[in-house]
């Protein structure tokens, strides 16, 4: 028998959802005041969310059928930060909303309240990767902007570091044959029987064998003979698929363009790795791999994320992306993710230009390593920026290997036509170079016989009749620039800031998740380098603030979420 008496108890059922609102509200009163220094409670004090909220409303539909939604986007878009924040998969994510209080508190939901599954948060997650890539990040850049404005004018420091892909490398024959399979089922969902009809003249033996010895036991002739068969078969599949899309009416224009994507990639894959020896008949008499030197520099490693490639810096070889980073002394000002085979100097004027466009900043100086010291970066730069960025990178060496006279050392008219050397001489023969941006210079040996110089400038004997040549770039000015900066006192110091960009890319790549890719692409990949640098913001933006003794914040403070 209850000891509650009935009409009590009918009373607690009436009111019993605003009872349990008002006990969740009393409760997270109590534990957010024992807590003012949590990150979620001192990010619920600065970090105004309602520019976000607006720009992920149309998450929701808001017309046709359907009931209101159940999780608002309020609620997703402080689930998708705390996300970032603690990285946290999707289910971990699921976990923490449900059962830690400061987490459901931060993200809105009442103690009672069942908040999102993992399946709820995927599809915001991607909606908002495909629709709002840098909202977050730039909208809470623009707020530390707001907070802290001098740090605008601040020197940044540039660097890279390499996101490993959420694939498997895949040597080159099951390279080919995934390939043939993502194109033969592209092809199936465009036009099944067009698929059919290739599907039954394509050898399957070779490209979809069912049993078949591993490589690693097989002789070099039987690996030869294995490569020479898949990629026959191969190519002779690329080609019936290709024969259906010279028929109009088979695929319209919609549905031709994610076969055609799937061809080039085997094309590409084919091309840069294999070598093909044909007769006069065009028939294929020799396939051999090809030398690591010959082979492309953007080579596919997976047929799963076709976006990803080899990066190579120095001995490490990482396969996935090339994220480039752009920080001060304290914030991340721009990253990006690019194909791993990217060079790092390439997004180089890409980190100013995009801060021009989304912050309408242009860095007064900008730091890297010599990866940035050639010359047409350097002009890149200086065109992004209109000559407003100063470049900081040690010029790369013209040769460590020689103790002859460098470019350098020669002196080029205005006119870029004349060329003088260290003891006076002058030359007007040249031609431009083939594949260099610049010039070639003579200078004859009749020219040089008996200069005092001739030991440092030339590496023959006095008496020969071989000419001296110089390399001019067309980027000479750039470089004479910067060589005059490098022997400044402003440069020494420069240098002194580099460990700064290090510090950061350990903060992101060990803290935040930025090392491994979560999902595949390359527009996944660049979105999650964005949230991840907007998660070391928001934590060093954090760092930054003072806690009152009442429990509130020196800046701007605002009430806490409320349930």
């Amino acid at each position: 028998m209850s000891i509650i008496p009935p009409f009590v108890q009918n009373l607690i059922i009436a009111y019993l959802a605003p009872l349990m609102d008002w006990f969740s509200a009393l409760i997270y009163a109590d534990l957010i005041g024992r807590a003012p220094d949590h990150l979620l409670v001192k990010l619920s004090q600065h970090l105004d969310l309602a520019p976000l909220e607006e720009a992920c409303a149309p998450f929701h539909h808001d017309h046709g059928p359907g009931k209101h939604p159940t999780h608002m986007v309020r609620h997703l878009v402080r689930a998708l930060l705390v996300k970032y924040l603690y990285d946290h998969s999707l289910r971990e994510m699921e976990t923490e909303i449900r059962f830690h209080l400061v987490v459901k508190w931060f993200v809105g939901y009442p103690i009672f309240a069942a908040g999102p599954d993992h399946t709820t948060l995927e599809r915001f997650e991607q909606w908002v990767c495909q629709h709002h890539q840098r909202a977050f990040f730039d909208q809470t850049l623009r707020q530390i902007d707001q907070a802290f404005p001098e740090q605008r004018q601040q020197a940044q420091i540039g660097d890279t570091f390499a996101m490993q892909a959420n694939a498997a490398r895949e040597p080159l024959i099951p390279l080919i044959r995934h390939l043939c399979r993502r194109l033969l089922r592209e092809l199936a969902q465009a036009n099944a029987d067009r698929a059919a009809c290739v599907d039954q003249q394509i050898d399957h033996t070779a490209l979809f064998p069912d049993h078949e010895v591993d490589a690693y036991y097989l002789s070099p002739e039987q690996r030869a003979a294995r490569l020479h068969t898949t990629v026959c078969a191969a190519l002779d599949c690329a080609q019936r698929v290709r024969e259906g899309l010279e028929q109009p009416t088979l695929l319209n224009a919609e549905t031709r363009a994610p076969v055609l994507q799937w061809l080039d990639l085997l094309d590409k894959a084919i091309s840069d790795d294999i070598l093909i020896t044909r007769d006069e008949q065009g028939q294929i008499t020799h396939v051999s791999e090809r030398p690591d030197k010959e082979k492309g520099s953007y080579r596919l490693g997976s047929a799963t994320d076709p976006d990803a490639t080899y990066r190579v810096h120095g001995k490490k070889v990482a396969f996935g992306y090339n994220v480039s980073v752009a920080v001060n002394d304290q914030f991340v000002r721009e990253i990006q993710a690019d194909t791993g085979a990217q060079p790092d100097n390439v997004a180089v004027p890409d980190l100013i230009l995009a801060q021009q466009a989304h912050h309408d900043l242009t860095p007064s100086k900008l730091l890297y390593d010599a990866a940035a010291g050639s010359g047409k970066t350097r002009a890149l730069v200086r065109q992004a920026s209109d000559g407003q960025t100063q470049l900081s990178a040690p010029l790369l060496p013209y040769n460590k290997r020689t103790t002859l006279f460098t470019p350098d050392r020669f002196q080029v008219a205005e006119d870029g036509r004349t060329l003088t050397c260290p003891n006076g001489l002058t030359s007007t023969v040249s031609h431009s170079h083939l594949d260099l941006e610049g010039r070639w210079f003579r200078f004859y040996a009749r020219q040089c016989r008996g200069c005092p110089l001739w030991a440092q400038c030339r590496k023959h004997k006095p008496n020969t009749r071989a000419h001296r040549v110089v390399f001019i770039s067309d980027y000479r000015h750039e470089l004479d620039a910067a060589l005059v900066y490098n022997h400044s006192d402003a440069y020494k110091a420069d240098r002194k800031l580099r460990p700064l960009v290090e510090q950061t890319i350990a903060h992101l790549v060990r803290y935040n998740g930025a090392r491994h890719a979560r999902r595949r692409g390359k527009l996944a990949a660049d979105f999650q380098a964005k949230m991840c640098a907007t998660a070391c913001n928001l934590k060093r933006w954090m760092r930054r603030v003072s806690v009152q003794p009442d429990g509130g914040a020196a800046h701007h403070a605002e009430q806490p979420l409320a349930v």
